[in-house]
């Protein structure tokens, strides 16, 4: 089996890509000497070309990222799960901004379904949140409480 190591990495935790493009998006933890956790973003050829997270010149600073996925654009969308508890998303071009900011306990996962909703796993109230389709959102100032479609998972 041929495999390829990456280095540069401190602490790695989440990975996730997006096929069509290419890109990879790999979730580093911080740690109590000062290293911010943060998000690199890899193209096809294991080359980090942007990194976010770590300057708020550039959006959001992530506290404790427990999911990322990609979209179509080439967005990274990351559920943090810090002081916050936001979902926040780094525009492939511009600043990241936060487009929820209410309603979640514990966003521990997402992905963006084909047809553009966001789907987010909320682990202390044992449900995924699915929003209505966030492009259109964003443009309108973010999410609030009441903007979330919940579906109750019963275990």
């Amino acid at each position: 089996m041929e495999r390829t190591v990456v280095t540069c990495f401190h602490r790695t935790y989440l990975v996730a890509n997006y096929l069509t493009s290419g890109l990879i998006a790999v979730s580093e933890r911080g740690n109590e000497t000062g290293r911010a956790p943060c998000i690199k973003v890899l193209e096809p050829g294991w080359n980090t070309i942007r990194i976010l997270g770590i300057c708020s010149g550039m959006g959001p600073v992530l506290s404790n990222p427990w999911g990322i996925c990609i979209d179509a654009d080439g967005d990274v969308l990351v559920a943090d799960w810090g002081k916050q508890h936001c979902i926040v998303l780094y525009s492939s071009v511009g600043v990241g901004q936060s487009i929820v900011s209410q309603g979640l306990s514990s966003p521990r996962g997402l992905a963006v379904l084909p047809d553009g909703h966001l789907v987010v796993s909320d682990s202390k109230v044992f449900m995924l949140s699915v929003t209505f389709k966030y492009q259109f959102l964003i443009k309108m100032g973010g999410l609030g409480l009441f903007d979330l479609c919940l579906i109750n998972l019963f275990y």
